[in-house]
C-alpha cells in the first residue's frame, strides 16, 4: 500500500516475493524479528569516508570537458 511504509513487490506470476518495508517507521517494531533472523538493521556497511565523498562530489558544479582535447570522439 502506498503510504503506509511498506510496499509489497510481485513477480511475474503476480504472487507476492518481496516486501520493502520503512525501517525509519517500523525498524523498532521488527527489530526483534531481524535478530532473531541474525540481520542487524544497525550495522551500516558504508565506508563514511566515501559516503562523505560522494556527497561533496554531488554539490560541487558539473564542469565541461572538451573530450577532443584528449583524442576522444563520441
Amino acid at each position: 500500500m502506498a503510504g503506509t511504509g511498506i510496499i509489497i513487490e510481485r513477480d511475474s506470476n503476480g504472487a507476492a516475493s518481496f516486501a520493502r518495508i520503512d525501517l525509519k517507521k517500523y525498524g523498532k517494531t521488527l527489530a526483534p524479528f531481524f535478530k532473531k533472523a541474525g540481520v542487524d538493521i544497525e550495522d551500516i556497511p558504508y565506508n563514511n569516508e566515501f559516503v562523505d565523498k560522494i556527497r561533496r562530489a554531488e554539490k560541487q558544479k558539473s564542469k565541461k570537458i572538451d573530450l577532443q582535447k584528449y583524442g576522444i570522439s563520441i
